[in-house]
This record gives C-alpha cells, sequence and structure tokens, in this order.
C-alpha cells in the first residue's frame, strides 16, 4: 500500500457552536523527510454574478462582453500544526531545499507507517447549511498538507456537511395573500388585466420535503372568465452579490394542474394539496451575500389578457420523506 492521507469526522453530524473531532491519518510507504504537517478547516460562501462591460477594439469597433465576477465571504477558517513548524516563505523555502539536498535542512525523517492526528474544529453558532445552487454554495471543509523538502507536496481535502438549522414549527403559521394587489399594480396590469379576484389560503409558511399542504383558491369574477388551465408551481428565486455585481436565478417546479371548467362564470372554489418533492435546487436560506426564498405560485392562463398570478411565500426545508421530483428551472 502506498502513501495517503485518510481524512473521517469522528461523528454522525456537525452541530453549531460546538467542537466537531477530525481524524487525520497519514500512511508513509518509506522514510520521509518532513518540514511540516498542516491542517486547515474553512467554511465559506461562495458567490458569483454575470455582468456587461463595453469595450472597444483595434479597429475601433465596440462590443459587449459578459463576464462573471465571483466572490468569497469566510465563515469559519482554523489552522492546525500535526507536525514540525510552520510554513516557510517563499525563499526561505528554497534555501532549506538546498540545504536539504547536502545533507541538511529543517526536517523530521519520518518512518514507514501510519500517523494518527486528532483535531477539533469548531462549528460557529451562525453558521449557514452546506449546499450548492446555481449561483451561490456555502461549502465546509478540512484539509491537510504534508510539506516534503524538495519533493512535491502531499494534499488531501474532505467535505463535511452542514444540515440545515431546526425551525420550530410551533411557530408556523398560515398564508395568506389576495390578487390583485392594487398598490402594486402598473398601469399595464390595470389595463390588460382582467377585473378578477382571487384568494389564496395555504395552512403553514413551512413545510419540509416530502410533507403535504392543504391549500384553497377561491375566484370571484363580475363576469364569465374563459381561462386555458390553473398551475401550481413551486418556485425558488436565488440571489447573489459578487464584487458588487447581483443576478437572479429562478428554479421552477410544476406542483399540479387544477381543474378547469373551461369558462368560470360564478365564484369557484379549488381545494388541493401541495406536495414539496425532493428538488434539485437549494432550500430556504441567507447568507451575508447570497438568499434563497419559495414561493407557492398559482397562476390563471387567461386567453389575451394579463394572466393573474398569485404568489404565497414559503420556507422549505430539506428532511421529512424524501418524494419524487424534478427541479424544472427554464
Amino acid at each position: 500500500m502506498g502513501k495517503n492521507i485518510d481524512i473521517r469526522l469522528d461523528q454522525t453530524d456537525l452541530v453549531r457552536g460546538q467542537k466537531a473531532r477530525v481524524k487525520v491519518r497519514i500512511r508513509f510507504d518509506k522514510p520521509t523527510k518532513v518540514r511540516g504537517i498542516r491542517a486547515q478547516f474553512h467554511g465559506f460562501e461562495k458567490t458569483k454574478a454575470s455582468y456587461t462591460t463595453t469595450e472597444t477594439g483595434a479597429d475601433g469597433k465596440t462590443k459587449t462582453v459578459t463576464r462573471t465576477a465571483t466572490e468569497y465571504v469566510d465563515i469559519v477558517k482554523e489552522d492546525f500544526l500535526l507536525l514540525g513548524d510552520d510554513r516557510k516563505g517563499f525563499f526561505s523555502r528554497i534555501g532549506d531545499s538546498m540545504a536539504t539536498m547536502v545533507g541538511g535542512g529543517d526536517h523530521e525523517l519520518v518512518e514507514p507507517g501510519e500517523k494518527e492526528f486528532t483535531i477539533d474544529v469548531e462549528i460557529p453558532h451562525d453558521a449557514p447549511a452546506s449546499f450548492e445552487g446555481k449561483l451561490c454554495e456555502v461549502t465546509y471543509n478540512v484539509s491537510v498538507s504534508v510539506d516534503v523538502p524538495i519533493k512535491i507536496d502531499w494534499h488531501e481535502s474532505t467535505s463535511l456537511d452542514l444540515a440545515p438549522t431546526e425551525v420550530e414549527f410551533q411557530d408556523t403559521k398560515p398564508v395568506h395573500v389576495v390578487y390583485p394587489d392594487d398598490t402594486g399594480r402598473s398601469f399595464m396590469d390595470k389595463t390588460f388585466g382582467k377585473d378578477v379576484r382571487l384568494n389564496l389560503a395555504v395552512d403553514r409558511d413551512t413545510l419540509k420535503v416530502g410533507e403535504v399542504a392543504m391549500a384553497m383558491l377561491t375566484v370571484e369574477t363580475p363576469e364569465p372568465l374563459k381561462v386555458d388551465k390553473i398551475e401550481v408551481l413551486l418556485v425558488g428565486i436565488e440571489k447573489s452579490i459578487a464584487q458588487g455585481h447581483e443576478e437572479t436565478h429562478n428554479h421552477q417546479h410544476l406542483v399540479c394542474q387544477l381543474d378547469s371548467p373551461g369558462v368560470i362564470s360564478n365564484d369557484s372554489v379549488n381545494e388541493f394539496e401541495i406536495l414539496i418533492p425532493q428538488l434539485e435546487a437549494p432550500h430556504s436560506q441567507t447568507g451575508k451575500n447570497f438568499g434563497i426564498s419559495w414561493q407557492i405560485q398559482v397562476r390563471l392562463y387567461v386567453p389575451w389578457a394579463k394572466d393573474p398570478t398569485l404568489k404565497a411565500p414559503i420556507r422549505i426545508l430539506p428532511g421529512g420523506v424524501p418524494a419524487k421530483g424534478k427541479d424544472s428551472s427554464p
């Protein structure tokens, strides 16, 4: 068996506000000169955002160029010295390597076999859960490096998963939204929107994957209203900021399609269930440079008019009983 570095978390879960023990095993296949063995626990959020600039070429023509800004924000960063000394600077490393070649140098000779180390990493009490989205991600990892003079250093890294914070479901409340909300309607909305009033009620505003919410939609219309279809959607809004630039990406999943009579001539009431599927999208949470929020949207497709859409904000958390589903991001 050759040389290798094995990094393992010595418990099932990471817990905010507590230390977690990580075991590091390094196997040496032959006597090895080592300046130092070092580890780092690093948690960070990464965000990106596209932006456009104009550039003028040598021919005098102006063109638009799309670029992507990226930004990193540290959540936690801890360094550990497992063996030997701290890392030397560039010129000190060169000098030490030359000294090693002639029998000197600052190092320790490690015999063949396995060395084991333990480090205790501390999870901040307000650390966001790990995830990866389209524009942003939160990552926690432990990396280990073996500083070998003259030769190429050894490196290994492993990711640690931090679960979402448990939400007190006693604090959840029903959601009720109305269309239209005249305070937010533009002239075009009022001109091309049908004279219709919609009410959407959802029994709670926080749900885990696999759970079902009960909902009711009422449609009030003073005159017959032709409706091609009524769709219920889950829409996740992922927002990121990077180097002062902002970008938004929508995750969209069709939950169900309500039965429609084609023409609604009187008040209509629809009761239905909303199953939260296993989405290929981030759950609800916020960080310094990102935010992920979710909505239940009910959309009426009305010919030759603005489609009335109700948007009920909710929180979606992982967990519960996994349900089948697929993110259908546009």
